[in-house]
C-alpha cells in the first residue's frame, strides 16, 4: 500500500470510532487476510474517558500502520480492531467474548483499570491475554499469567508522588511536610489515597486532614476543597484525570489553597497544565508528543501525521499507545509465524523483556516476576514564557525517596 494511499485510508478508524457505539467494532485498515495476526483493542471512545481513549487508541493505531506498511512481523500483517467499551463493564466482557470467539491473540486498551479488573477472570477462563492501560494490584503481585499493564498500576502512584515531594520538599526548606490527599472514588484510586496515608505516616510526616473523595466527573468540590483549606497542608497530593483536574484545581484554587498540587498521568495533558498553570505538577509515564527535548519524538509525530492521526497527538497518552505497538511488536516476534493462540502469545509476553522505547519513557520491561512494563514517572509543570510544557525531574522511580 502506497503511502498517499494509507493516509486516506487511516482516516477509516477515525471516523468508525466516532460511530463506535453503533458499529462496535472499527478496524486499522489491512488485507484482512487468514493468516493475518488478529488482535484486539477495548479502549473507552465514547465513554468518561474518550478524550483520552481516543488518543491512547490512536497512538497504537499508527504504530501497527507503520509495522503492517513495513510488511508486519514474521511475513504476516496485524488485524488492530478496535472497540469501545466506554468504561463501561457490561461493555467491556462483551468486547473481551467477542475477541475470544474470533481468535484475536490479545486484548490490549481497558483504559479505565475497574473494567480491566472486572474483565480479567472471563479473559484468563477464556486464555486470552489482556495488555491493559493500567491495573488494581491483586491482577500484578503476584503475576496474573493473562494480565500484563503498559501504565504504572494504581497503587503505586502515591508512592512516585511523595518521593516528588521529598524533592520539591528539600529545595523549599520543608523538613516533615504536611500532607493532604484527594482522589477520585474509584475503587483503585482508594488504594491509591490508602497507599499515601500509609507512606505519609512511615516517612514521619504527617497527613493532615481525612482524604478527600470526588466523583469521576466532578461538578462541585467546595466540601473536599474547604476540607483541604482548613487542614493547611503544605503540598496537596492528588490523583484525577485531565477533565477532573480541571474542575478540582480551580475548586481549591477557589477556597484559597495556593500550595503546589502535584497529581498523575491521568491529569498531565499539556492543554491540563496550561489552563491550570504554576502551582500544578503532573507525572508522565511517556513523554508527550509535544516534548522536543527527546529526539525520538520526532518520529512519533512523523508517524502519526502519515497516517491521519496528527489531530491526536495532543497528550502522552498518544506515545503510550506508540510504546504499546513496540510491545506488541516484540510480543509477536516472540511467539513466531505460527502464532495462533492467546495462551502462546501470553508466554510470548513474557519473553519481551527490556524495550529501549528511546526516551519515550522510562525505563520498560517485563519477566515473568513483573508483567507491569512501566515503573518510573517524570514531572512537569507549564512553563507560561515558552509556553510548553517543561520538566521539573528526572524519572523518579520507587527508589527515589531517601529518609
Amino acid at each position: 500500500m502506497t503511502c498517499s494511499n494509507f493516509t486516506r485510508a487511516a482516516l477509516v478508524p477515525v471516523l468508525a470510532m466516532a460511530t463506535a457505539a453503533a458499529i462496535g467494532t472499527a478496524a486499522i485498515p489491512t488485507a484482512h487476510a487468514a493468516d493475518n495476526y488478529k488482535i484486539g483493542v477495548s479502549m473507552d471512545l465514547t465513554g468518561p474517558i474518550s478524550f483520552n481513549g481516543k488518543i491512547a487508541a490512536a497512538g497504537l493505531q499508527t504504530y501497527v500502520g507503520k509495522l503492517n506498511d513495513a510488511g508486519g512481523v514474521n511475513g504476516r500483517k496485524i488485524d488492530l480492531n478496535v472497540a469501545d467499551d466506554a468504561s463501561d463493564l457490561a461493555k467491556g466482557k462483551a468486547i473481551e467474548q467477542r475477541f475470544a470467539d474470533d481468535g484475536s491473540l490479545a486484548v490490549f486498551g481497558y483504559i479505565l483499570s475497574t473494567v480491566s479488573a472486572g474483565v480479567a477472570p472471563q479473559a484468563i477462563k477464556d486464555k486470552i491475554p489482556l495488555v491493559a492501560l493500567g491495573g488494581l494490584r491483586e491482577l500484578l503481585a503476584p503475576p496474573n499469567p493473562y494480565y500484563f499493564s503498559y501504565e504504572l498500576q494504581a497503587a503505586k502512584l502515591s508512592n512516585r508522588i511523595l518521593n516528588y515531594i521529598s524533592q520539591r520538599a528539600k529545595a523549599d526548606k520543608i523538613a516533615s511536610p504536611k500532607v493532604s490527599v484527594l482522589v477520585v472514588d474509584v475503587p483503585s484510586n482508594r488504594e491509591v489515597a490508602q497507599q499515601a496515608v500509609d507512606e505519609i505516616k512511615r516517612r514521619g510526616w504527617t497527613l493532615v486532614g481525612e482524604p478527600q473523595y470526588v466523583p469521576v466527573s466532578p461538578t462541585n468540590v467546595t466540601a473536599q476543597a474547604s476540607s483541604i483549606k482548613a487542614a493547611n497542608p503544605d503540598y496537596v497530593l492528588m490523583s484525577h484525570n485531565d477533565a477532573g483536574a480541571l474542575v478540582v484545581v480551580r475548586g481549591l484554587r477557589s477556597q484559597g489553597v495556593t500550595v503546589p498540587i502535584i497529581n498523575q498521568w491521568a491529569g498531565s495533558a499539556d492543554s491540563t497544565l496550561e489552563r491550570l498553570g504554576d502551582g500544578y505538577i503532573a507525572f508522565r509515564t511517556f513523554t508527550s508528543p509535544t516534548d522536543d527535548s527527546v529526539p525520538a519524538i520526532a518520529a512519533v509525530r512523523a508517524d502519526g501525521q502519515k497516517y491521519g492521526f496528527a489531530a491526536q497527538m495532543t497528550s502522552p497518552y498518544f506515545t503510550q499507545g506508540y510504546v504499546a505497538g513496540m510491545i506488541l511488536e516484540k510480543a509477536l516476534k516472540n511467539c513466531g509465524a505460527n502464532c495462533a493462540s492467546g495462551e502462546q502469545f501470553a508466554k510470548a509476553m513474557v519473553a519481551v523483556g527490556e524495550i529501549d522505547t528511546k526516551g519515550l519513557s522510562g525505563p520498560a520491561k517485563i519477566s515473568s516476576q513483573s508483567h507491569e512494563f512501566i515503573d518510573a514517572v517524570r514531572f512537569y509543570t507549564w512553563d507560561g514564557g515558552a509556553k510548553k510544557a517543561k520538566p521539573v525531574s528526572d524519572w523518579i522511580g520507587p527508589d527515589s525517596f531517601a529518609k
